[in-house]
């Protein structure tokens, strides 16, 4: 299994195959590379693609230290550096996105040639805007409830999450079922990974990257989206290199890529060839 050493001394697992133009893939929290493993697939035979787990999720070795997105920017650099990666087409969902906006607000468009965003703002608190999570609606004490969640089970916390922001169709499940869903959703979670890197997320303003952003940058927004238009304009209002939304995905939610991995492959595609 190949794994690469970042400069803190932590393992980052990464898969490298194929030849082409470079795809880089960069996954959401609590999630790994096989989780959009058929999204991935869908660009086979046609395209260099490199993807990796981020620290504390997946292979990747689990880290007490630097668990926050400026180290997850960095991170992602030291991989482009040791693949000797240019001309990199950065595509991140979620936490992905956000790790992709710190790469930039450290190092510019440096090695990337385009940027694909599924759905992730630059900032998730909602204390000046409602361009953050849940759709502007999450606030400071529901931040603090979720922490409290984190540290007494990472699986329930994920649950909730899930059922009340990511896919708000989970909270007609049954009850009778929400436990073997609490134990799925605990499977290779630990509490200091997702508390870290959730107040990162919440915590974390990567807006003044998006005038750094001087390459093409595609938004894809599921028909049921973790953030607004607010979040969506400021994007396509502060970026240098060009702007494009993609939002025709009929029932999909934040987990577009799961859900629909062709459709959105597809429409990734066409934005390759077109810019």
């Amino acid at each position: 299994m190949p794994y690469m050493t970042t400069s803190d001394g932590v393992k980052i697992y990464y898969e490298d195959h194929g030849q082409g133009e470079t795809l880089l893939f960069s996954h959401g929290m609590n999630s790994s590379h096989l989780r959009i493993k058929n999204f991935i697939d869908d660009f086979k035979g046609d395209y260099r693609l490199v993807c990796y787990d981020h620290r504390g999720h997946g292979a990747s070795e689990r880290a007490s230290i630097n668990m926050n997105l400026q180290r997850l920017g960095r991170d992602l650099r030291e991989l482009i550096e040791a693949l000797e990666l240019d001309d990199v087409t950065a595509i991140g969902h979620s936490m992905g996105g956000s790790t992709i906006f710190s790469y930039v607000n450290q190092f510019g468009c440096e090695r990337l040639k385009r940027i694909v965003d599924v759905d992730m703002s630059p900032c998730g608190r909602n204390s000046d805007w409602s361009g953050g999570i849940a759709q502007g609606r999450w606030t400071d004490e529901d931040f603090m409830r979720d922490m409290d969640r984190i540290f007494e089970s990472p699986g329930r916390a994920d649950w909730y999450l899930d059922k009340t922001m990511i896919n708000p169709k989970l909270a007609n499940t049954p009850a009778e079922m929400e436990n073997a869903m609490i134990a799925l959703c605990g499977q290779g979670l630990d509490a200091l990974t997702m508390a870290s890197m959730w107040f990162s997320l919440y915590r974390t303003d990567l807006r003044p990257a998006m005038e750094k952003i001087t390459v093409p940058l595609l938004y894809v927004m599921p028909e049921t989206p973790l953030f607004t238009m607010e979040c969506v304009d400021y994007i396509r209002d502060h970026v240098k290199g060009g702007f494009t939304l993609e939002k025709d995905f009929p029932g999909t939610t934040h987990s577009i890529l799961v859900e629909a991995p062709r459709q959105v492959a597809e429409r990734v595609k066409a934005f390759i060839r077109e810019r």
